[in-house]
């Protein structure tokens, strides 16, 4: 018994297809998401506040047995075996997202605004659960851990290139502009917006030193975000050149 709920729930996932465990639970996890979005709207949730109630309850009910037999017949699988193997796999990403998922079904009795919705958007992990299912998702983190060293160095040479656009913004602006180049935390918002090259145009440099080295961080913050995609895009590349091979 249980091992046919085990198969059926891990069933396919080196393959496209899946159990019909799997396609309900996927189901269940569209539902549960849709419905944990449309209840952050406080109109409809005060309108229909025992719908959303009652679903929290029946889906973390399925969620919670789904959990809790995942656990149970975790035994299957080799490497999780007795008792250390056990707490090994209770610990692995994907059941502490399991767990998370399920997390607000024991949490009741908080009255305080934020943690109530906090308590309610941690059941959109459940959508993070979708991994559990995709192939796909397994050669995109296979990608990002294949070039993890570069994408560290990647990323510190992008903070450093923040916190030195932050710091000249400062020095050429903080007199004209206290309020939002008063400090170099203050101009850390300008710069992330800049070297992003988002832009949104709610701070920006008004002296001439300041509007010459801004144009000088967007065209140098064109290379800086891009070499994290340029990575990743050589990594993907390998990888499905070595899987069609």
């Amino acid at each position: 018994m249980l091992k046919n709920i085990y198969n059926q729930l891990n069933f396919g996932q080196s393959k496209k297809s899946f159990s019909i465990l799997q396609k309900i639970l996927i189901l269940l996890i569209i539902a549960s998401s849709i419905i944990v979005i449309v209840e952050t709207e406080n109109d409809i949730y005060l309108k229909y506040q025992n719908f959303f109630e009652y679903s929290k309850y029946f889906f973390g009910v399925i969620f919670t047995i789904e959990y809790l037999i995942r656990v149970i017949t975790c035994g299957y699988i080799k490497k999780f075996r007795g008792i250390s193997g056990r707490i090994s796999y209770i610990f692995s990403f994907w059941t502490l997202i399991d767990l998370l998922a399920i997390l607000p079904l024991f949490i009741s009795g908080v009255n305080e605004t934020f943690l109530l919705r906090l308590f309610r958007l941690i059941r959109l992990f459940s959508v993070i659960r979708f991994g559990r299912y995709s192939t796909a998702l397994k050669n995109v983190l296979d990608a990002i851990s294949d070039r993890k060293q570069e994408l560290i160095f990647a990323i510190a040479i992008s903070t450093t290139v923040l916190i030195i656009s932050s710091t000249f913004m400062y020095l050429l602006e903080a007199e004209n502009q206290p309020e939002a180049f008063g400090s170099i935390i203050r101009s850390i918002w300008w710069a992330a917006a800049a070297l992003t090259t988002v832009g949104y145009g709610d701070v920006y440099p008004i002296t001439a030193l300041g509007k010459i080295f801004a144009v000088i961080s967007a065209f140098s913050s064109i290379g800086i975000v891009a070499l994290p995609a340029g990575i990743l895009a050589g990594s993907f590349t390998e990888k499905f050149k070595n899987k069609k091979n």
